[in-house]
């Protein structure tokens, strides 16, 4: 479980423009002082056929385009589950996870080459390549559109990166190697205080 401890703080955040398509969000965001947040992960790109894309865990990774891949032992009660991703944030600086039932839970990590990926069920042990740290929910206030939460990973927004099936994207929190990649931003929309899934699929890895 994420810990409890409140944190409140604000920082300012200046979004790189390196992607191909700079995400046009204001500077001063202030996360709020609570510190667990219940998140379904969707694409903010306003203009962009991919904005309001929901991002889905499929098989220890995210994805836009890909369904979520989810499973359910048959002692539960699988079928008031809506197997949706969702994602739990903690502004304390525990990191994130998904959202689920499963003991132990699924951590939510970056790894070293930028892709998003997700633990198995009850495997806390995450890639040696990647880390756990940096995930934070932060709140727009730009002076021209409505408030807004999002996700962002030290400061910084995500990319979506083309997987050459058409409409398929992986996430990334950053892509030094690539040039195709699309700048996005997360929003953090409530997914409520209950978790949409048992547990998502996810291959077990040594670290």
């Amino acid at each position: 479980m994420l810990s409890n401890a409140l944190v409140p703080f604000a920082v300012l955040l200046a979004l790189s423009s390196a992607a191909p398509s700079p995400v046009d969000v204001p500077v001063h965001t202030i996360p709020q002082s609570r510190d667990d947040y219940h998140i379904y992960p969707t694409v903010k790109l306003d203009g962009s056929p991919l904005d309001k894309a929901l991002i889905n865990a499929n098989n220890g990774e995210l994805y836009i385009g890909k369904p979520t891949t989810a499973e359910c032992q048959e002692a539960y009660p699988c079928d008031t589950l809506s197997n949706a991703t969702a994602i739990i944030v903690s502004n304390n600086g525990a990191g994130a996870a998904m959202d689920v039932y499963v003991p132990g839970g699924q951590i939510l990590y970056v790894r070293k080459t930028g892709e998003l990926g997700y633990t198995a069920a009850h495997a806390q042990n995450v890639p040696s390549d990647a880390t756990q740290k940096g995930f934070m929910r932060v709140e727009f206030f730009p002076s021209d559109k409505s408030a807004y939460a999002a996700v962002i990973f030290h400061g910084e927004a995500f990319l979506a990166c083309p997987l050459g099936e058409e409409g398929v994207y992986r996430v990334h929190a950053f892509a030094d190697s690539r040039t195709d990649c699309t700048k996005i931003e997360i929003q953090a929309v409530d997914s409520g205080s209950e978790p949409h899934a048992y547990q998502y699929t996810a291959p077990y890895t040594v670290s």
